[in-house]
């Protein structure tokens, strides 16, 4: 004869399921915040090396041509020789697609500072040097993981115009240059119709300014960081949470291996 055992079924009450939605919560409470901790971590470290990266290409691009360019110039490709399709489908700004050559300011790694402040070249400036430059392009010598076009569509990939494509951060806003002699590429002082007209982006060209002229004692390549504000104070060794690297140019042993 066979004894049937009969297990007890019981629901789960709401005082349970309110302490199991509750161990969640506290979990999730602790979870999220160091999730985000280890995100932003990632991202300095990312911007971290960019930064390097930029001043590298700066500095490749100063031994073979002889200049600094905007930072956006630097992944250009060189352009089109003759019989060559006109334009690039992967580099937007080339040399061939610049609507404001004249907006773009260049820094001579051959002569001082002091001597360009009044008489600083673009790239539309017909000089000898600059025109090799341009027809001799060596680049690209950056190949950025972000771009942000002028005047784009954040809904429409690769849309906008093809005057400027900035090298942004982990962040999303645009990686800046500094001098001994101050900023270089800044919306503080506006010097092209691109920072006028898109201010949240920063400036395109190199100008030469006194903008915070005490922060650096050379070139420097910055992101403004996490809150996306200049980390300068009147403190030259208080930058805040902005991200740097700083770099020198010596071009002057280099003479007899450039293209100029």
């Amino acid at each position: 004869m066979k004894t049937l055992s009969k297990r007890s079924k019981r629901a789960t009450t709401l005082t349970e399921l309110l302490v199991v939605l509750a161990i969640i919560s506290l979990l999730a409470t602790i979870a999220v915040p160091v999730y985000l901790t280890q995100v932003q971590r990632a991202r300095i470290a990312i911007a971290q090396s960019e930064v390097r990266a930029i001043a590298e290409a700066q500095q490749q691009c100063a031994i073979a041509h002889g200049f600094l360019v905007p930072i956006h110039i630097l992944n250009n490709v060189p352009n089109p020789r003759a019989g060559e399709p006109t334009g690039s489908s992967t580099n937007r700004d080339d040399f061939d697609n610049l609507q404001s050559p004249g907006g773009h300011f260049l820094i001579d790694t051959y002569s001082k500072l002091d001597d360009q402040i009044t008489g600083q070249l673009t790239l539309n400036s017909g000089d000898d040097r600059v025109e090799r430059m341009i027809s001799g392009w060596q680049g690209p010598f950056l190949n950025p993981k972000r771009l942000r076009y002028q005047n784009d569509d954040p809904n429409v990939p690769g849309s906008g115009e093809l005057t400027i494509d900035l090298v942004v951060d982990p962040w999303g806003r645009p990686y800046r240059m500094y001098s001994d002699y101050g900023s270089l590429f800044t919306n503080s002082v506006p010097q092209s119709t691109n920072v006028i007209n898109n201010p949240e982006l920063g400036d395109d060209d190199m100008r030469l300014n006194t903008d915070e002229v005490d922060r650096f004692d050379r070139y420097a390549v910055v992101s403004y960081g996490p809150d996306g504000t200049t980390g300068f104070t009147t403190d030259p060794q208080d930058q805040g949470d902005d991200i740097y690297y700083q770099f020198v140019i010596n071009t002057a042993n280099e003479t007899l291996y450039s293209n100029f």
